[in-house]
C-alpha cells in the first residue's frame, strides 16, 4: 500500500527518534546512571514537585483565559489540559491535544469560547517561553562555562529567538482582524465552498473572541506572564533538584542553562511522537557540555515524569463530556 506523504514524515521521525534513543543510551556511563537512578528513586516525591507545579500553573493559565461568565470550575480545567496533553503525548506536535480539549468541553463551554481560550494560553505562553530562551540564551553564549562550540549554539539560538519575537510583535500589534477578512477575500474572488463554509465561520469567530480576551484585559495578561515566568522556573528548579538528589549539586543558574537548551530543542524534536530520543539528547548532550555526570539521569527522569503524567491524564479523562448538564450552568459545573 502506497503511503501518503504525512504518513512518511511521520514513519521518518519515529525512525529518527528511535535512533536517537539507542545512541544516546548507548553513549552514557550506563552502569554510573544506573547507581544515580537509585539516588533519585529515594527523592523522586521532591523532585516530582516541579513538574506537579507546572501542570498547576499551566491549567492555571487556561482557566484565566475563559471569559469569567462562562469559565468552568478549576478542576475540570485541569483535567481536560492533562487528559488531553496525555492523548497529545503520543502524537506528533501533540496535535490531537487541542482539538481535544474543545471536545472535552462540549456540553459546558461552547466550542468557539474554549477554542479562542486555548489559543490565547499557548499564544501567551508561547511567546514568554521564547523570550526567555533568548534572554538566557543571550547570557549562556557569554558564559565561560561553556566550550567555544556551545557558545555558537546558544548565540544561534538567542538570534532565532529575536527573530521569532519580532515576527510575532509586527503580528500581533497590528489592529483589526487577521484570519477572517483574508478568507473573506478568498471567497469573493473564488468563491470556493470551503472558504465560505461553517468551519471557516467558526475558525472566524474563535479568532474575533481571541483577539477580544487579548485586547480587554491587560490583568489577564500579566497574570499570563507571571504564570510564564513562574513555569520556566520551575522546570529549571527540577534539573537542579535532579542533580541534587544523585549528588552532584549544581547551582539554578545552571540548570536554567539546561533548561533553555532543552527548551529549544524540543521544537524541532516535537515532530516526533512523544520527543522520543530528541529530549533524551539534548538533556545529555548539554550536560556533557557543561562538563557534568548525570545527563543520563536527567534524561531518564524527564522520559519518566511525561509518561507518569500522561499516563495520569488518561486516568483522570473525563468521560461525562459529551454529555451537557441538565440543570447546572457552565460556570458552575464542575
Amino acid at each position: 500500500m502506497r503511503r501518503s506523504i504525512p504518513q512518511l514524515i511521520s514513519l521518518a521521525a519515529m525512525v529518527a527518534g528511535v535512533v536517537l534513543f539507542v545512541y544516546t543510551m548507548l553513549g552514557i556511563d550506563r552502569t554510573e546512571t544506573l547507581i544515580e537512578v537509585r539516588a533519585l528513586g529515594i527523592a523522586l516525591p521532591l523532585v516530582l514537585l516541579p513538574g506537579t507545579g507546572w501542570h498547576v500553573l499551566r491549567a492555571l493559565g487556561w482557566y484565566i483565559c475563559f471569559p469569567p461568565e462562562e469559565r468552568p470550575s478549576y478542576w475540570r480545567v485541569f483535567r481536560v489540559r492533562l487528559a488531553a496533553d496525555g492523548v497529545g503525548y503520543f502524537t506528533i506536535r501533540g496535535v490531537a491535544s487541542e482539538p481535544l480539549r474543545v471536545v472535552l468541553l462540549m456540553g459546558r463551554v461552547s466550542p468557539v469560547v474554549s477554542a479562542a481560550a486555548s489559543v490565547l494560553e499557548r499564544t501567551a505562553m508561547g511567546i514568554m517561553s521564547v523570550v526567555g530562551v533568548g534572554v538566557f540564551a543571550a547570557f549562556a553564549m557569554s558564559s565561560d562555562m561553556l566550550p567555544r562550540a556551545w557558545q555558537g549554539v546558544f548565540q544561534g539560538i538567542a538570534i532565532t529567538a529575536g527573530v521569532v519575537l519580532l515576527l510575532s510583535f509586527l503580528f500581533l500589534t497590528r489592529t483589526g482582524r487577521y484570519f477572517g477578512p483574508l478568507i473573506e477575500r478568498i471567497y469573493l474572488r473564488t468563491q470556493w465552498r470551503w472558504a465560505g463554509g461553517r468551519t471557516v465561520r467558526a475558525i472566524t469567530a474563535v479568532e474575533d473572541l481571541f483577539l477580544k480576551l487579548a485586547r480587554t484585559d491587560t490583568r489577564r495578561l500579566q497574570m499570563l506572564v507571571v504564570l510564564s515566568i513562574a513555569c520556566y522556573w520551575l522546570m529549571a528548579l527540577e534539573v537542579f533538584l535532579v542533580f541534587w538528589a544523585i549528588g552532584e549539586p549544581i547551582s539554578l543558574w545552571i540548570g536554567t542553562i539546561v533548561e533553555t537548551f532543552t527548551r529549544s530543542a524540543s521544537v524541532p524534536g516535537g515532530a516526533i511522537p512523544g520527543n522520543l530520543g530528541a529530549l533524551e539528547a539534548s538533556n545529555v548532550a548539554v550536560v556533557q557540555a557543561l562538563g557534568l555526570a548525570g545527563g543520563g539521569s536527567l534524561a531518564l527522569f524527564r522520559r519518566f515524569r511525561s509518561l507518569l503524567f500522561a499516563t495520569l491524564g488518561l486516568v483522570l479523562y473525563p468521560r461525562d463530556t459529551v454529555s451537557a448538564p441538565s440543570s447546572t450552568s457552565p460556570a458552575s459545573t464542575s
